[in-house]
């Protein structure tokens, strides 16, 4: 009896001993037509997103490819009303984004406290998506992609570590 009391507290203890925020926030998406306005392009791609809470710096890492024409302009938007759906306002535009149908674009851009904190924000709540346009048919937007929170490694661990106590208990409980 005395060691799941033993095991509890020392994960309390080590929840509480860790940092109460983190440093950066990542977010993935893969890019698609669906939710454009024309939802008939074959263009495809992936873009990862990291937010600095220290530098308010917001690093863009995108592929896409077989656009239909060059791209004319890519950013994200935030903040939809409803998480995963909808369109808004641009919150970000990505600058020198290469005119091609298929490339790939690195970035990073420092915002101001306010606007970083909104579009971070936006993103955990699921109400910020990145998207490509380009000219004609798909001038109001090509491919987006809803950004979603990526998990940080640690708490892949604390989910086992979790797993494994609850299996341990379980276990105990079930010998006469």
């Amino acid at each position: 009896m005395r060691l799941p009391f033993l095991l509890s507290t020392t994960a309390i203890a080590l929840a509480i001993s860790l940092p109460a925020s983190a440093t950066s926030f990542s977010f993935s998406t893969t890019l698609s037509n669906l939710g454009e306005p024309i939802p008939t392009s074959t263009g495809t791609g992936s873009a990862t997103v990291v937010f600095d809470d220290v530098t308010k710096m917001v690093s863009v890492d995108e592929t896409f490819a077989n656009l239909v024409n060059n791209a004319s302009a890519a950013h994200i938007h935030c903040c939809t009303a409803i998480a995963g759906t909808g369109s808004v306002g641009v919150a970000l535009g990505f600058s020198d984004f290469p005119s091609a149908k298929s490339a790939h674009y690195v970035k990073s851009f420092t915002l101001a406290t306010l606007a970083f904190n909104n579009l971070l924000l936006g993103a955990q709540q699921g109400k910020a998506y990145l998207n490509i346009h380009s000219p004609g048919t798909y001038s109001g937007g090509e491919i987006r992609g809803f950004l979603a929170p990526v998990p940080e490694p640690a708490a892949y661990g604390m989910m086992l570590a979790g797993l494994g106590l609850l299996a341990w208990v379980a276990k105990r409980r079930q010998r006469p």
